[in-house]
């Protein structure tokens, strides 16, 4: 057996010991469950760091001492020893974490990396839960435009989008315009959006509509 406390520290040094922890895990049997708690402590480490290190005088901490700049590695690492982006350890993945890890571009990024080995956009857990993955994303997408976050939730909701992410009859909750299909936002870092204020409605929330368009050239390719 291996030693997963280990582990998690070694991942957790600022920079991390990468090479211990590669050696660690090859030379342990670690389950799919160990790995997964791995995961999922390595994106707990991340959560709300960058909006902590723009307010170093009250935090202390600085973008340089940030976990957020090694989880892909450290996500690519589990993965070569059998991660499973699916699993669910004490009612946590680590997916459905990763839209709390807010440095720029990091929690899209590593969810790409675990969808495109094996992670389901639409995950559902436990196995009675209202929303799945996808869903819960969209809906933040659709009444949190306020907040702080919103800007990386709404890339984190692109790349759920661009893998098969979709309401549960199918359909997906957003337009595609010009020819453009929804696997675009893999290279979720092309795109930016802004938000078209419509007329208030009584008790209605999100009366807006989001246009989303490339950077290099401003063309249009979506709404929602």
């Amino acid at each position: 057996m291996g030693d997963i406390e280990k582990v998690k520290k070694m991942l957790s040094l600022i920079p991390p010991d990468l090479d211990g922890a590669r050696k660690e895990l090859s030379e342990a049997g670690f389950s799919k469950e160990e790995l997964a708690e791995i995961a999922i402590d390595a994106a707990y480490s991340c959560f709300d760091e960058y909006h902590d290190a723009l307010n170093l005088e009250k935090t202390g901490i600085t973008v340089d001492a940030m976990n957020s700049g090694y989880l892909i590695e450290t996500l690519q690492i589990l993965l070569d020893h059998g991660l499973d982006p699916n699993t669910v350890v004490d009612d946590e993945n680590v997916m459905w974490l990763l839209q709390y890890a807010d440095a720029p571009n990091i929690g899209p990024a590593a969810l790409r990396l675990l969808l495109e080995n094996g992670g389901d956009p639409n995950h559902v857990f436990p196995a009675d839960a209202v929303e799945t993955l996808f869903e819960y994303v969209t809906y933040k997408v659709s009444y949190d435009e306020y907040t702080h976050e919103f800007f990386h939730t709404v890339q984190f909701w692109l790349v759920l989008l661009a893998y098969g992410g979709h309401w549960r009859n199918g359909s997906i909750p957003i337009t595609m315009l010009n020819g453009y299909t929804v696997e675009i936002f893999k290279d979720f870092e092309s795109f930016d959006y802004t938000i078209e204020p419509l007329p208030q409605e009584p008790g209605k929330y999100g009366c807006w509509i989001m246009h989303i368009f490339r950077v290099d050239n401003d063309e249009e390719v979506a709404r929602f």
